[in-house]
């Protein structure tokens, strides 16, 4: 039998990209949405659209699952970084309130966040540069939300992992991921989406990356 995995943002830039390598790779996959439907989401996916803040949507969609693999961000009207904020500011916060209590009563262990690199304690191993864009622009909001987020997964008893990448791009470069703890990047270090929701999928079942918050970067 397939592995369910259930990506919530499974409609946006990254998490319909882990959607569709996932789908390569075997897995089953449940790409939850606002606007999930067959015409926004990968060949082979099942849309289930519902919002995240919604606790009655987090249980149905993420029955079966052995895997969840959270691929939220928190919308603005641009890519701009100081572009208004467009979605609520507790998002990554309150829906990972949401699936940690939904969880309780199932027996799904596997839980990958996509955060970013700059969130928490890796702040201090990123660029003066974009330290300071953080500080002064509409991304603050989002870091601070992960942070609170990170936070409540690190004291769950799941298998999770925390991935913390740089400044994502859509360029496909098929470039090598490294991770670890401890990895430092400059202000302007960037990778694919393509190559970070390849490492992603790589490690669902390594349990190498159980329970651990991973900075990565390319090689």
């Amino acid at each position: 039998m397939k592995k369910r995995i259930v990506v919530l943002g499974g409609t946006g830039r990254i998490g319909n990209k882990i959607s569709e390598i996932a789908i390569k790779r075997g897995y089953e996959v449940v790409c939850l949405g606002r606007s999930a439907s067959v015409e926004n989401t990968p060949l082979g996916a099942i849309p289930f659209q519902g919002n995240v803040t919604d606790i009655n949507t987090i249980l149905e969609a993420i029955k079966g699952a052995d895997v969840i693999i959270l691929a939220l961000s928190i919308p603005r009207k641009s890519n701009s970084p100081f572009a208004s904020v467009i979605g609520p500011l507790d998002l990554h916060s309150s829906s990972m309130r949401l699936l940690l209590n939904a969880l309780e009563n199932t027996d799904t262990k596997r839980i990958i966040k996509i955060s970013a690199q700059g969130v928490g304690d890796s702040r201090n191993r990123t660029g003066i540069l974009f330290r300071i864009l953080i500080n002064i622009s509409n991304l603050r909001f989002a870091f601070k939300d992960h942070e609170r987020a990170d936070n409540m997964l690190k004291k769950s008893d799941l298998d999770w992992t925390i991935i913390r990448p740089p400044i994502l791009k859509d360029d496909i470069l098929n470039q090598k991921i490294r991770g670890g703890e401890s990895l430092v990047t400059r202000s302007n270090t960037s990778i694919s989406r393509t190559d970070l929701a390849q490492w992603a999928v790589d490690i669902v079942d390594n349990s190498e990356w159980f329970r651990r918050c991973i900075t990565v970067s390319v090689e």
